[in-house]
């Protein structure tokens, strides 16, 4: 019996010395669709039943957890099922070791609409009924691109794997989705480095989609903070240096020697960082509710209309409390205030949170989309941070990147700056003191706060002079709410104990001698505990941020595509209903186009047809006769009367009602 050959693989290398700073490579994966492909995004839509996965800018996108599945897939049909563990990880075990990001692309190709149905039996090609199935494909000849940073003891088998890999997406096994893999080197440009200073400003941008768990038990939905808290930024950094074999200078940052905030999201990359302010908005930061409609269309299928915002403590009528991922914005202290909500998106993936379990499960993942900035800062003693600065140089130069949030989402430093201690702007008697990050404080029973009083904010801020500013009837102008703090600990694999906190926004207006509070504001003393985590964060403002500023940066309606698609539906129902009373009369030939021949019509006008129309209704074959009937005719002269570009999404919309009215009759 002959003997079963092996595949040929090559050995892993192992790495020289301790430290695998200088054994890291960054390369770059390209890869380039030989046939349509499918990325699936678990959706559908628009009279589509599987829509292809897309970035925030609306372009097809392979994600990471695809390119990674494959070439998973590649080496256990290589080497078996125990050496993929080696190279990707095991659960509640050894991380990956490579990092990949998605495969993005720079183009934006037309859409590929692919129609098929089950066959009535094996010999016998009729479709079955209520199995038509419409899956949209990226054409063949779309380029993407993406990175990936591993040791480069780990380079050859990544290498064997890109090679065995010749189809991505689904349906490959049809022949869908046949792709060519390259894998290339990559120079990083070197970043000058500055004198370390007690103060280090970061500029960090992920790479992919980051999801940073709200929940301790996530459902079928897991949600997302919109911002990175600083217990997470620091058990990142930290875990970094440990797996470089530097515990030493990671206890700097768990001990508390050095301190790291809340990372929060600014709308674009500023020209200068030391100028930028950056705050969760304010709960007295309110707006106007919405005034009601006796339109038919919902609420969030209006444009989006500019929002003022006022100070709910000088305001007697009844407000909406600011979103929980609002934010407000400015670029120096000049400038007005802007609000600002980062764009986050639902992914629906399939998993095994148990590792045995046979079939796997549909869950959702809020992440926030790829590209996102985030502006934090490290603090502490010159000394501290100059050692850190020296050993965390490759994150900072921008050679490595960090793994933030669920399944370690490549995050990089795109820009840095040291900078001096910074005291805040006010300098009247009267003030907001707003928290800029959640407050951990405890009372004199060892209990968590979750309000604070005049007293016990004088405590907590260890003056006696502080009074609370208060209405004309006599309530404290104090506008305070509590949160639950939960986190994991990676490297324990334990989860923390939860902790009640003071919300993050929560605002209070102050009077008295302010001068002792922008003095810590100005060392970085913060309140209550775990300050060293990014808690108990604060500033001083003689004005509410915020009050009276700038629209909405990033609208907290739908998408536009999705108001334009309620709007187009509204259209194209009283199109239908038109139809439908044009059908009962009759007029023109006896038969009416079948629902097969509409969604030829509007695959055609998708791939930007322009005789479309035309050429149904001057056609003179047999088949064309169909769209001489009087109804059929009167749709494709509303559609003629359209814009080229809003043809055919008319045309789907419309098709959609009509075939549900086919669907009810049927019934």
């Amino acid at each position: 019996m002959a003997k079963k050959r092996k595949a040929h693989f090559p050995k892993r290398k192992k790495a020289k010395g301790s430290s695998h700073s200088s054994g890291w490579v960054r390369m770059r994966l390209a890869a380039e669709l030989l046939s349509d492909a499918h990325f699936g995004s678990g959706s559908g839509g628009s009279g589509i039943d599987a829509l292809v996965a897309r970035d925030r800018h609306e372009r097809p996108v392979i994600w990471a957890s695809h390119v990674e599945g494959v070439l998973r897939d590649a080496e256990r049909r290589l080497r078996g099922v125990d050496f993929v563990g080696d190279f990707f990880g095991r659960a509640g075990g050894a991380r990956q070791r490579a990092v990949f990001t998605s495969l993005y692309t720079n183009e934006s190709p037309e859409s590929h609409i692919w129609r098929a149905t089950a066959r009535e039996a094996f010999d016998n090609r009729a479709p079955k009924d209520d199995t038509l199935r419409v899956i949209e494909y990226v054409p063949r000849g779309t380029k993407f691109e993406g990175e990936v940073e591993l040791p480069a003891n780990d380079l050859p088998v990544l290498r064997r794997l890109v090679q065995e890999v010749d189809a991505v997406g689904g349906g490959r096994s049809t022949g869908a989705g046949r792709v060519k893999l390259v894998l290339t080197k990559l120079d990083t440009t070197q970043r000058k480095m500055d004198s370390p200073t007690g103060r280090l400003l970061l500029l960090l941008k992920n790479r992919d989609p980051l999801c940073i768990t709200a929940t301790a038990t996530p459902d079928n939905l897991i949600p997302s903070l919109a911002f990175v808290p600083g217990r997470t930024l620091l058990g990142a950094i930290a875990a970094w240096l440990i797996a470089e074999g530097d515990r030493q200078i990671a206890s700097l940052l768990t001990s508390g020697r050095v301190s790291v905030s809340d990372a929060l999201p600014i709308p674009q990359a500023p020209n200068e960082m030391r100028s930028v302010e950056v705050l969760p908005a304010p709960l007295a930061l309110q707006s106007e509710k919405p005034k009601g409609s006796a339109d038919d269309l919902p609420w969030w299928a209006y444009p989006p209309r500019s929002v003022c915002r006022l100070d709910a403590f000088n305001t007697a009528e009844k407000l909406k409390r600011p979103e929980d991922d609002l934010f407000v914005y400015r670029v120096a202290p000049q400038d007005v205030w802007t609000t600002y909500r980062p764009l986050r998106r639902m992914r629906l993936r399939n998993g095994r949170p148990n590792p045995k379990q046979a079939d796997a499960s549909l869950f959702a993942v809020e992440q926030i989309v790829e590209e996102t900035y985030f502006l934090a800062e490290l603090r502490g003693a010159p000394k501290d941070m100059k050692e850190i600065a020296a050993k965390l140089a490759p994150v900072l130069e921008g050679h490595r990147w960090l793994r933030v949030g669920r399944g370690g989402a490549p995050v990089e430093v795109e820009r840095l700056v040291w900078s001096s201690n910074k005291s805040s702007a006010t300098t009247s008697d009267t003030g907001f003191l707003t928290l800029t990050s959640d407050l951990l404080a405890r009372d004199e029973y060892l209990r968590w706060r979750t309000q604070l009083d005049e007293e016990s904010l004088c405590a907590l801020l260890e003056v006696d002079d502080l009074r609370l500013a208060r209405t004309e009837s006599g309530v404290e102008k104090a506008m305070q709410e509590s949160v639950m703090v939960r986190g994991f600990n990676g490297t324990s694999r334990l989860w923390r104990m939860p902790a009640a906190a003071i919300r993050r926004g929560s605002v209070f207006e102050v009077t008295g001698d302010l001068s002792c509070l922008k003095q810590r504001i100005a060392c970085g003393a913060w309140l209550g505990e775990r300050t060293h985590e990014g808690f108990g964060h604060f500033r001083i403002d003689s004005t509410l941020p915020g009050v009276g500023g700038g629209a909405l940066t990033t609208a907290s309606a739908a998408p536009t595509s999705d108001i334009e698609e309620e709007t187009i539906a509204k259209t194209t129902q009283c199109w239908f209903n038109a139809h439908k009373r044009l059908a009962k009369s009759g007029g023109g030939s006896d038969r009416k186009p079948s629902l097969s021949q509409w969604f030829d019509l509007v695959a055609d006008l998708e791939r930007g047809d322009l005789n479309a129309i035309t050429g149904r209704l001057r056609s003179a074959t047999v088949g064309a006769r169909n769209w001489k009937h009087v109804d059929a005719a009167d749709v494709l002269g509303k559609l003629q009367k359209l814009q080229s570009g809003q043809r055919a999404s008319h045309a789907r919309l419309f098709v959609r009602w009509l075939r549900a009215e086919t669907r009810k009759e049927a019934r």
